[in-house]
Order: structure tokens, then sequence, then C-alpha cells
């Protein structure tokens, strides 16, 4: 007689809800905690990042609103630089001014004091070099050598020269005549005042 031999499977027919429950694996369960962890992880490093992010643009815009402060004050510094060679420059014309108004002055006093009374002035000019160059009316050639040797004795003019001479009539109105004058240019050098402080 064949011996039969019983294979007993575990079939449990229950339903589902009275089954007993599956064993926890812990590989499972040590996987399942890594997504977790992971994920807590991920979504940390998130919040963090978003909020470095936004401490970072902050900064950025303080630092924008600094330089830009920072520009407007070396423009403002630019045109006051401006401003200030524009005023210094004003300041050297001015004083320019009143230094060859000073000279001028000195010039003609000298002028004055030299003249004579036979002769009478038309134009003068003075340059920047202290060179002089004037016309002037009188009555004979004698008085226009008098005129020069005074000039040459003033120790305020140099190198006198007699540029033209040229006889010519002036109308006198009040006497309803002409009488006969010599014209001539003179030029030299005027020698300004040293000053000494």
């Amino acid at each position: 007689m064949a011996k039969t031999k019983i294979v007993s499977r575990d079939i449990n027919l229950l339903p589902l809800e009275y089954r007993e429950k599956e064993k926890f694996n812990i590989l499972r369960i040590l996987i399942t905690t890594f997504i977790i962890v992971l994920i807590a992880a991920s979504g940390y490093l998130y919040f963090f990042l978003e909020s470095e992010i936004l401490t970072r643009e902050n900064e950025v815009k303080n630092l924008q609103t600094q330089l830009a402060i920072v520009e407007k004050g070396i423009e403002e510094v630019k045109n006051l630089e401006k401003d200030r060679e524009e005023l210094a420059r004003r300041v050297n014309v001015i004083e320019n001014l009143i230094k060859n108004q000073s000279s001028l002055t000195h010039v003609l006093g000298d002028f004055s004091t030299t003249a004579l009374p036979e002769v009478w002035l038309n134009d003068l000019s003075v340059s920047a070099n202290q060179t002089f160059n004037f016309t002037a009316n009188t009555f004979n050639n004698y008085l226009i050598a008098r005129y020069m040797n005074t000039l040459k004795d003033f120790e305020r003019f140099d190198a006198i020269e007699l540029q033209y001479i040229h006889k010519e009539s002036t109308e006198i109105p009040e006497q309803n005549k002409k009488i006969d004058t010599v014209k001539f240019q003179l030029s030299g050098i005027f020698i300004p005042f040293s000053k000494n402080f």
C-alpha cells in the first residue's frame, strides 16, 4: 500500500478583515523612516534656503539704496568741485582786473605828472607786457623833444621812442581860426611799482 503524504498548506479562508495582520519587516520600516526623514529634511532645507534668499535679497536692496546715496554724494562732490573751479577762475579774473586797473591808474597818474601844458594826449594804450603807445598833439618839434626828455627822466618810463610825426592844422571854433600843430606818436615801457610787503 502506498503511503499518501498529506501536504498541508496554510490556506486562510477567512475574510481579509479577520486575517492575522502581516508582521512588519524591519527593512521596510527603515526605508520608510529614511524617506520620511529625507522629505522632512528637504522641506526644512527648502524653507531655510528660501529665508536665506529673502535675507540676501533684502541685503542687496539695502546695499543698492546705499550705493545710490553714495553715487549721488559723489556727483554732488563733482559738482562742487566744478563750482569751486569756476569760482576760482572768476576770482582770478577779478584779481587780474583789479591788478590791471591799478596798473592803468598808475600809468595815467604818471602820464599826468609828466604832462606838459603845451602837449595834449589823444589816446593811450597799455599792453599786458607793460608797453605803452600814445598819440598826442603839440605846437612844435621842440616841445616834442622836451616831452620825450621829461618821460625819459621819470623813473617809471623807459625805452621812449618816437614812432611818427607830422604837421596838421587844428581849427579853434571859438576864435574861428586855424592853428598849425604837430601830431606825434610815442611808445615805450612802463615800469610798474614793485610791491614790498
